[in-house]
């Protein structure tokens, strides 16, 4: 036995790629402990104008720096200090974003972020025409009172039964806030027309384009690229590829 885990020890440290040594970083990974919620403000309500990268990116070194790590982030989900983020650009008119989200995304929360390994970041990328911008405005509306993810677990699951982009409006958006739980409404409706999001989105649009993303739904997975809706199978190949690379 004690020959076999030589063998084994030597064939990791010859080979740190291959899947026997994935797996055995793999159980060696800690789960991140910290905040998995968003700190909100003074009044309760929480900072929607958030958007862009952790830090100042000035070299292919820095790609890291695109995972925010936030903790008054209301578009994030699970441990701020979760081994691996995911940072994803999306938009609320893409109907390959929403078949990530009903199809794939559940799989990777259980997993994963509910085990404290990963957390995900969203990045607005409105690419899809004024109703994808009045959709990310909606999202930000409903993430300042604390409720973005239900609400685009809402959206996007109306959005799966659509042929193409869904197109929604604001009655729609009104929909999905309710079922999400959004406390206020009169609230939500006055933010969602308004102008108070713009240049975060403006930003936002700009960031992602500005570091290569051209299409949605696009994901950083820690230093690891993947575009389009791919399998669930892609995503836990890189995830258990960036989160053995954690382990040293």
């Amino acid at each position: 036995m004690y020959g076999e885990k030589v063998a084994e020890e030597r064939f990791i440290a010859d080979n740190p790629s291959s899947a026997t040594a994935i797996k055995s970083k793999l159980a060696k990974v800690k789960p991140g402990a910290g905040a998995r919620e968003a700190t909100p403000r003074p009044d309760g309500t929480y900072n929607a104008t958030i958007q862009g990268p952790g830090g100042e990116l000035k070299t292919k070194e820095d790609i890291i720096k695109v995972h925010r790590r936030n903790a008054e982030d209301p578009f994030a989900i699970g441990a701020i200090d979760a081994p691996v983020v995911i940072s994803e650009f999306s938009d609320f008119e893409c109907p390959f974003c929403a078949r990530y989200s009903t199809q794939t995304e559940g799989k990777i929360m259980q997993d994963y972020v509910e085990k404290g390994l990963v957390r995900i970041e969203w990045n607005d990328l409105p690419i899809n025409g004024p109703h994808a911008v009045a959709a990310a405005k909606a999202g930000r509306a409903a993430a300042e009172q604390g409720k973005f993810h239900e609400f685009k677990e809402a959206l996007f699951a109306e959005a799966a039964t659509k042929n193409g982009h869904p197109e929604f409006g604001d009655a729609d958006f009104e929909r999905f806030a309710q079922k999400a739980g959004v406390p206020n409404m009169e609230k939500f409706k006055a933010d969602a027309k308004s102008n108070k999001y713009d240049a975060a989105i403006e930003q936002a649009t700009q960031y992602g384009s500005s570091i290569g993303i051209t299409g949605t739904p696009g994901f950083l997975i820690g230093t690891k690229f993947i575009a389009g809706a791919q399998p669930v199978e892609a995503f836990e190949t890189a995830i258990s590829e960036q989160l053995a690379a954690t382990v040293q």
